[in-house]
């Protein structure tokens, strides 16, 4: 399905972007919302455009080719963009964080998020870099499997689960998308339905392969502390365990002298979700530094 950025219209009506503004987008993805950003603050508004999948960016370049000037794109995750933004001393009004896994990467069967298809188990957001989904399946310590699923993916039979993969290991190192989904069909004793029983544990697994969580909430005060007075951090979770960890910073940071612009977590409406379904578990939060205290 094409890519629809999810509540770009309401985002930018909380960041009042001008003319003068700069966009830190951390997960630029096709550029939907950087796009939006633009034209909002047009004609002299920038973006810094920031993804660790080359793919994304190729995406956002080809969709943003008549901004020109206007858009930089790095290839870089979210604590490199941020230390490198700090040592050049740019400080952006407004830093986008979108998160999960994007429309483009689940239609793309090669990349190996989608359940959907049989091929190479990869679930890397940067594929330059660090260890597969194979690579955690086949060499982790069982707890570490189990705390992906439970934890991460939120599967109640995640030990059930873990403990199966290494035993198939034993006899066959896992490879592909199939070899995982099969197992977990045979260990849950499932098929077909609406959700798919191996959904959860393929969650799990991709934000433990690209270490989501931990990635977030380093960088959620790092960017608080990019910003200028004035400046907003906007976040949009898919996942329960981000929001919350979204959430939690937020609030906190609102009793530091912080301004929480968005006291609710905003969601999309019917007509976005009839037209873009994975909008539906989007939860965006937005939050203005008002506190010279968030200086690092």
């Amino acid at each position: 399905m094409p890519h629809i950025p999810v509540m770009a219209g309401e985002w930018v009506k909380l960041v009042c972007p001008t003319s003068t503004h700069i966009l830190l987008d951390l997960t630029v993805g096709a550029g939907g919302h950087a796009g939006a950003f633009l034209a909002a603050s047009a004609p002299t508004g920038r973006v810094i455009g920031c993804d660790r999948d080359l793919d994304a960016l190729e995406e956002a370049q080809e969709a943003l080719s008549s901004e020109g000037g206007r858009v930089e794109f790095r290839h870089e995750d979210f604590l490199t963009a941020l230390s490198r933004l700090q040592k050049e001393a740019i400080r952006p009004d407004t830093i986008l964080m979108d998160l999960g896994v994007s429309s483009m990467q689940l239609d793309r069967q090669e990349r190996g998020f989608s359940l959907r298809e049989d091929d190479i188990l990869d679930m890397r957001m940067d594929q330059s870099r660090g260890r597969t989904a194979s690579d955690f399946l086949n060499h982790s310590p069982s707890e570490d499997i189990e705390h992906a699923l439970c934890e991460w993916g939120g599967e109640p039979r995640g030990r059930r689960v873990a403990e199966a993969i290494v035993r198939r290991r034993k006899e066959r190192p896992f490879r592909t998308t199939g070899d995982l989904r099969c197992l977990i069909e045979e260990v849950l004793r499932r098929r077909g339905g609406r959700v798919h029983p191996a959904t959860r544990t393929f969650q799990g697994i991709r934000i433990a392969v690209n270490d989501e969580m931990n990635q977030l909430m380093k960088a959620l005060p790092q960017a608080v502390a990019l910003l200028p007075l004035g400046g907003t951090l906007a976040v949009i979770a898919f996942h329960s365990g981000e929001d919350r960890i979204v959430k939690d910073f937020m609030e906190a940071a609102e009793q530091q002298g912080e301004q929480l612009l968005t006291k609710r977590a905003v969601v999309s409406g019917a007509k976005e979700r009839r037209v873009n379904r994975r909008s539906r578990s989007a939860r965006l939060r937005v939050l203005m530094r008002r506190s010279e205290g968030a200086e690092s």
